[in-house]
């Protein structure tokens, strides 16, 4: 027997994720079958991926179900670019995003993921050596934006739901792509489990136990771990690491494994962690140490850890600006510079109006001595002066007159003799990315 009545004591509102398989098939039935005697309301949402030749049959098998059961149903289509064996991820991240914008307020989202689905997810997170956070597993709720997603299958098995299925008759979707074993998930699914659960019935049911101890394990290391969090994480993220380096290195571990998890990031692995001890935190090679996560960056800069996106490579840009008074647009989404006759920014942020014979140019990197306070400094001292941190110090866009080096957009302005007799002005940099 598949019981799913106690989501409906708090919520009344669903909005269920139909792919037409036997999953989801099975969990709009039951709640159909529920929905007179607990007066609640469903919506079903179909995403067509595009990705087989059959997607157009299955979004019409949902929509006409939709139909004939009276429920409200949301079509929608997205594209997944280069589809590879990453295409899984992608089209899940693609899927959730259209699932927030079409949830209505104290709307619930529900999905299909069963007890098998558990268990996948579990061996996955071995395969990549996944921490307590990994090996929990899916949860059967969370918050989902301002609302909440809920899996109310998860404790039942594969099995029992086609039984049940197949009971009552009903008609689901067969995906073939799903028995393409090249994917983890599908060589777990059709070449491991069977062998497994053939020698140990009982095996699924000790995995979502097992599941269980950790999330309950893994709940008291919060209690313990996130207080520590609060006190050292400022406003923009980053986090002060000054007494956290001192602890032991496995309460590290767990610290930026949830910090990374506050930015957004994929959990890493061990080897990844310990990369990140030795390099960034330890600081073993470099002052200012950064690590590659993908398409961001992970700095220690004085005793903070920033969690920044990676920055394209200016070094050898250099952008003529022609006609000064229109807007410069920058390249690699850089955003724009303007110049403004009326005094925008600070006393000592003001430069000279250039001349008509001069020519102006933009670069992003300068060896030239620059005089601040009558003294010759190379740039890189004067950053480290103003504090400026490492990643800012490449995207900075420096203006030229001719030759002579004028100021670092927004940070400073050199105090060479220049154009004595023309008016003050301000250049404002209007940026596109952090």
């Amino acid at each position: 027997m598949i019981n799913i009545n106690k989501i409906t004591k708090k919520y009344k509102k669903f909005l269920i994720a139909y792919s037409g398989g036997i999953d989801s098939t099975v969990l709009l039935y039951k709640l159909i079958e529920i929905r007179k005697k607990y007066n609640i309301k469903i919506r079903a949402i179909h995403i067509n991926h595009q990705l087989n030749k059959k997607s157009k049959k299955w979004s019409k098998h949902c929509k006409k179900i939709c139909k004939i059961n009276n429920i409200p149903f949301i079509l929608k289509k997205i594209k997944i670019n280069k589809p590879n064996l990453n295409t899984e991820s992608k089209a899940r991240k693609k899927r959730y995003k259209v699932f927030k914008k079409k949830l209505v307020k104290n709307e619930i989202l529900l999905t299909g993921h069963n007890l098998n689905d558990q268990c996948e997810t579990f061996f996955l997170a071995i395969k990549r050596g996944s921490g307590t956070t990994g090996l929990s597993g899916i949860a059967y709720k969370k918050k989902f934006y301002k609302n909440y997603l809920l899996r109310p299958l998860l404790k039942y098995s594969r099995k029992k739901i086609e039984t049940w299925a197949k009971k009552r008759k009903l008609k689901w979707i067969e995906d073939k792509s799903n028995y393409n074993t090249s994917y983890d998930r599908n060589f777990i699914r059709h070449k491991i489990f069977p062998k497994i659960t053939k020698r140990w019935n009982f095996f699924l049911k000790n995995c979502f136990r097992s599941i269980k101890l950790i999330n309950s394990e893994n709940k008291i290391i919060n209690k313990f771990i996130n207080p520590i969090i609060k006190k050292n994480l400022f406003l923009d993220k980053t986090l002060n690491i000054k007494k956290i380096k001192k602890m032991d290195i496995k309460i590290i571990y767990i610290i930026i494994r949830k910090w990374i998890n506050i930015q957004g990031g994929k959990m890493p692995s061990l080897k990844f962690l310990k990369n990140i001890l030795n390099t960034v935190i330890y600081k073993k090679k470099k002052k200012n140490p950064k690590i590659q996560l993908k398409k961001y960056e992970i700095w220690n800069y004085q005793d903070r850890l920033y969690w920044i996106k990676k920055k394209p490579k200016m070094k050898n840009y250099i952008i003529f600006w022609k006609y000064p008074f229109k807007k410069l647009k920058l390249p690699k989404n850089f955003g724009t510079l303007e110049i403004k006759n009326k005094k925008y920014t600070k006393k000592n942020f003001y430069i000279k109006k250039p001349k008509k014979s001069q020519i102006i140019t933009i670069k992003f990197q300068t060896k030239k001595k620059i005089r601040i306070k009558n003294k010759k400094k190379k740039i890189k001292k004067i950053y480290n002066e103003l504090k400026i941190p490492p990643w800012k110090r490449k995207t900075t866009p420096l203006l030229f007159y001719n030759k002579k080096f004028i100021s670092a957009i927004g940070l400073f302005v050199t105090k060479k003799k220049y154009n004595k007799k023309e008016k003050n002005i301000s250049i404002i940099w209007k940026k596109n990315i952090s």
